[in-house]
């Protein structure tokens, strides 16, 4: 049974005088439009009462949540940055065609957002894999891509629960998404309006001890973007500060029958702790040596067929957790200490386990596993690996216009072709064979000056 359950949430959390603090920065370029020759000052106020006739180079939009929006330009914002909403399919997008993401920013896929990072917060026991901060927390903190901001205020609580309340947070997004932070509790947040296409970031070099970039594959094409953000973080890190990424594949594999590591439950040892909680979750560890094959699922076949031409167009890659451990290697010279977690988590009650490892499925005979092989779901167990499927199923229709562009089929057909799916695995326990929801999370520290 799961040592805890999902954690609880609330969209919105307080956003006090200090919270409030917005940022001023100025970028000036040289001529040769080199960006290490960039320099940024930020200003911080207890208020947003400025000095009549000030000059500011931030501008700012007030969307219908009450937010203030800070846009990081030195000109005027545009038109996408103060309003960079409108419909299409009949859901909320953002209105610059030339960006790559292809999912919407309406209420259902804000919902699947946030219960996926609620699904990632409980099988990595925390909003924080790194070890960087178990002794003392990190003082400011970025979440690049922050959408809502939950998953800063999800670090909010783990480290306010820990005695630790004074942490300045910051996200950072192209859209406004994020809500006034209006609960009982003190959280020091601001927002920054940014198209991360654009760099330098506008923050100071050496700014922030812990970075997160959570499920950004969908964001930053493979055409050096990513090298780009890569680069920033480093600049914007102070030294032996931390760069995490959480992601996860967007196409579906299959787990095939095999054992899970074993570790003692009474060892001291940290791994052997997170093996005896992935275990005891219904998860599995990932290593070279995992077993996974294309799934037998004849809809998430199609999907797979669909998913991989749908983001190719857009230079985004079906499977980006292959990159991330090499990207974080390769960038010796700046970083220290990479490490890693992958984690596969089964979208149902799988047969092998039910029957036992070597037994029906897997050896291929009609005989039965070992009965100490034999595995039955917990309630627990039961309910994340449901929550799994409902986040890959929510995101199969949100992506519902990309995927209907590459597959050629008109609305009817598609209707139809979800309903079925949707009744496979609901119903029918579609997922049976094994496939399951690859994720992952990497993370390095910024080598330390020298003394």
């Amino acid at each position: 049974m799961l040592s805890s359950p999902l954690p609880d949430y609330r969209l919105a959390a307080n956003q006090t005088s200090k919270g409030r603090a917005q940022a001023r920065a100025q970028r000036k370029n040289s001529t040769s439009g080199n960006s290490a020759e960039c320099r940024h000052v930020l200003q911080s106020a207890e208020s947003r009462g400025d000095q009549p006739g000030r000059s500011s180079s931030i501008s700012e939009a007030t969307n219908s949540s009450g937010l203030t929006a800070v846009s990081s330009s030195d000109l005027p914002p545009t038109a996408e940055l103060v309003n960079p909403f409108l419909q299409r399919n009949g859901r909320r997008c953002l209105k610059d065609q030339s960006l790559p993401y292809p999912l919407p920013c309406d209420l259902p896929e804000i919902h699947r957002q946030t219960l996926r990072t609620m699904l990632l917060c409980q099988v990595f026991n925390g909003p924080i894999c790194s070890p960087a901060f178990n002794a003392k927390p990190p003082k400011r903190v970025l979440e690049a891509g922050c959408g809502t901001g939950f998953w800063s205020i999800m670090c909010h609580r783990h480290f306010a629960q820990r005695g630790s309340t004074n942490i300045s947070f910051t996200g950072l997004d192209i859209a406004p998404l994020a809500p006034r932070m209006n609960s009982d509790e003190d959280m020091n947040w601001r927002f920054v309006q940014h198209d991360l296409r654009h760099v330098p970031l506008p923050f100071r070099d050496e700014e922030f001890n812990f970075i997160m970039s959570k499920d950004m594959s969908l964001v930053t094409p493979q055409s050096g973007m990513q090298q780009e953000l890569v680069d920033e973080y480093v600049r914007i890190l102070k030294p032996g500060g931390t760069l995490e990424i959480w992601d996860g594949d967007h196409s579906i594999r299959m787990l095939l029958p095999h054992a899970p590591p074993s570790a003692k439950e009474d060892s001291d040892d940290s791994e052997d702790e997170e093996l005896v909680r992935t275990n005891a979750m219904g998860t599995y560890r990932m290593t070279s040596q995992t077993p996974l094959a294309a799934p037998q699922n004849l809809f998430f076949q199609d999907y797979n067929l669909w998913v991989e031409k749908a983001l190719e167009k857009r230079q985004l890659t079906p499977m980006p957790c292959t990159g991330f451990r090499p990207m974080l290697l390769q960038e010796s010279e700046n970083f220290i200490e990479v490490d890693t977690r992958r984690l596969a988590i089964p979208l149902g009650e799988v047969r092998w386990e039910r029957e036992g490892v070597g037994g029906a499925v897997s050896s291929g005979l009609n005989g039965k596993g070992k009965a100490a092989d034999r595995k039955s779901l917990t309630t627990g167990q039961a309910a994340l690996r449901r929550t799994a499927l409902v986040t890959v199923l929510q995101f199969i229709e949100s992506l519902e216009p990309a995927l209907r562009e590459v597959s050629g089929k008109g609305q009817d057909e598609w209707d139809c072709w979800q309903g079925n799916m949707m009744n496979d695995m609901l119903k029918n326990n579609g997922t049976s064979w094994g496939e399951c929801l690859e994720v992952g999370s990497w993370w390095a520290r910024k080598r330390p000056k020298k003394l």
